[in-house]
Protein backbone atom coordinates (compact mmCIF):
# COMPACT_ATOMS: atom_id res chain seq x y z
CA UNK A 1 0.00 0.00 0.00
CA UNK A 2 1.48 3.37 -1.45
CA UNK A 3 0.32 5.45 2.11
CA UNK A 4 0.25 3.62 5.51
CA UNK A 5 -2.18 5.01 7.79
CA UNK A 6 -2.01 5.20 11.79
CA UNK A 7 -4.66 6.95 13.51
CA UNK A 8 -3.79 7.40 17.22
CA UNK A 9 -6.85 8.46 19.14
CA UNK A 10 -5.78 8.99 22.70
CA UNK A 11 -2.76 10.95 20.99
CA UNK A 12 -5.31 12.59 18.80
CA UNK A 13 -2.51 11.98 15.63
CA UNK A 14 -2.71 10.30 12.78
CA UNK A 15 0.44 9.50 10.90
CA UNK A 16 0.53 8.83 6.94
CA UNK A 17 3.48 7.08 5.06
CA UNK A 18 4.32 7.01 1.86
CA UNK A 19 5.97 4.48 -0.06
CA UNK A 20 6.75 3.91 -3.65
CA UNK A 21 4.64 5.75 -6.63
CA UNK A 22 1.36 7.36 -4.98
CA UNK A 23 -1.89 7.64 -6.82
CA UNK A 24 -4.48 10.03 -6.70
CA UNK A 25 -7.09 7.38 -5.70
CA UNK A 26 -4.04 6.38 -2.83
CA UNK A 27 -4.64 10.12 -1.42
CA UNK A 28 -7.94 10.22 -1.90
CA UNK A 29 -8.10 6.76 0.29
CA UNK A 30 -6.08 8.60 2.93
CA UNK A 31 -9.10 10.87 3.05
CA UNK A 32 -11.37 8.43 3.00
CA UNK A 33 -9.37 6.98 5.68
CA UNK A 34 -9.22 10.46 8.00
CA UNK A 35 -13.07 10.72 7.10
CA UNK A 36 -14.13 7.58 8.21
CA UNK A 37 -12.41 7.68 11.69
CA UNK A 38 -14.03 11.13 12.37
CA UNK A 39 -10.41 12.28 12.82
CA UNK A 40 -10.37 15.50 10.80
CA UNK A 41 -9.85 17.90 13.77
CA UNK A 42 -6.67 15.62 14.43
CA UNK A 43 -2.88 16.62 14.05
CA UNK A 44 -1.41 15.22 10.95
CA UNK A 45 1.67 14.41 9.73
CA UNK A 46 2.00 13.63 6.27
CA UNK A 47 5.73 11.73 5.70
CA UNK A 48 6.05 11.72 1.94
CA UNK A 49 9.96 11.03 2.26
CA UNK A 50 9.85 7.57 0.58
CA UNK A 51 7.38 8.31 -1.86
CA UNK A 52 7.24 10.07 -5.34
CA UNK A 53 4.15 11.73 -6.78
CA UNK A 54 2.87 10.10 -10.12
CA UNK A 55 -0.33 13.15 -10.51
CA UNK A 56 -1.35 14.52 -13.45
CA UNK A 57 -1.80 18.23 -13.40
CA UNK A 58 -5.45 16.78 -13.91
CA UNK A 59 -5.08 14.47 -10.76
CA UNK A 60 -3.70 17.59 -8.66
CA UNK A 61 -6.94 19.72 -9.82
CA UNK A 62 -9.19 17.09 -8.39
CA UNK A 63 -6.83 16.44 -4.99
CA UNK A 64 -8.05 20.61 -4.67
CA UNK A 65 -11.19 20.25 -4.77
CA UNK A 66 -11.51 16.85 -2.71
CA UNK A 67 -9.32 18.67 -0.05
CA UNK A 68 -11.32 21.81 -0.17
CA UNK A 69 -14.39 19.59 0.47
CA UNK A 70 -12.47 18.19 3.12
CA UNK A 71 -11.69 21.36 5.10
CA UNK A 72 -15.46 22.08 4.60
CA UNK A 73 -16.70 18.67 6.16
CA UNK A 74 -15.33 19.89 9.75
CA UNK A 75 -12.42 21.15 11.88
CA UNK A 76 -9.28 20.35 10.33
CA UNK A 77 -6.05 20.04 12.37
CA UNK A 78 -2.51 20.96 11.63
CA UNK A 79 -1.00 19.44 8.88
CA UNK A 80 2.86 18.48 9.14
CA UNK A 81 4.35 17.37 6.03
CA UNK A 82 7.73 15.66 6.15
CA UNK A 83 9.87 15.80 2.82
CA UNK A 84 13.30 14.34 4.15
CA UNK A 85 16.11 16.06 2.16
CA UNK A 86 14.14 16.91 -0.50
CA UNK A 87 12.25 19.79 1.36
CA UNK A 88 10.27 20.95 -1.71
CA UNK A 89 10.20 17.39 -3.56
CA UNK A 90 6.84 17.30 -6.20
CA UNK A 91 4.78 15.17 -3.23
CA UNK A 92 5.23 17.84 -0.34
CA UNK A 93 4.43 20.49 -2.86
CA UNK A 94 1.21 18.93 -4.17
CA UNK A 95 0.43 18.97 -0.61
CA UNK A 96 1.47 23.10 -0.32
CA UNK A 97 -0.57 23.37 -3.32
CA UNK A 98 -3.62 21.93 -2.36
CA UNK A 99 -3.65 22.52 1.40
CA UNK A 100 -5.25 25.87 1.31
CA UNK A 101 -7.07 25.65 4.24
CA UNK A 102 -7.28 27.70 6.87
CA UNK A 103 -4.71 26.12 9.27
CA UNK A 104 -1.52 25.81 10.46
CA UNK A 105 0.60 23.68 7.88
CA UNK A 106 4.65 23.68 7.47
CA UNK A 107 6.72 21.28 5.76
CA UNK A 108 9.93 19.73 7.69
CA UNK A 109 13.48 17.42 6.53
CA UNK A 110 12.39 14.86 9.71
CA UNK A 111 9.15 13.27 11.27
CA UNK A 112 10.85 14.42 15.05
CA UNK A 113 10.98 17.99 13.95
CA UNK A 114 7.62 17.96 12.48
CA UNK A 115 6.25 16.09 15.57
CA UNK A 116 7.47 18.81 17.87
CA UNK A 117 5.83 21.61 16.30
CA UNK A 118 2.20 19.51 16.00
CA UNK A 119 2.72 19.15 19.77
CA UNK A 120 2.42 22.45 20.36
CA UNK A 121 -0.31 22.89 17.86
CA UNK A 122 -4.29 23.18 19.07
CA UNK A 123 -6.22 20.55 17.94
CA UNK A 124 -8.72 21.51 14.61
CA UNK A 125 -11.20 24.55 15.88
Amino acid sequence: MPIRIKISPLDHMIIGETEGEVTLADLLGYFDSVTAARALHFRKIFDSTNGTSVLSDDDVAVLKVRMNAFVEAGRVGPFAVVAGSQRHGRLAAICQTVASADRPMRVFRDIRSARLWLDNQPLGR
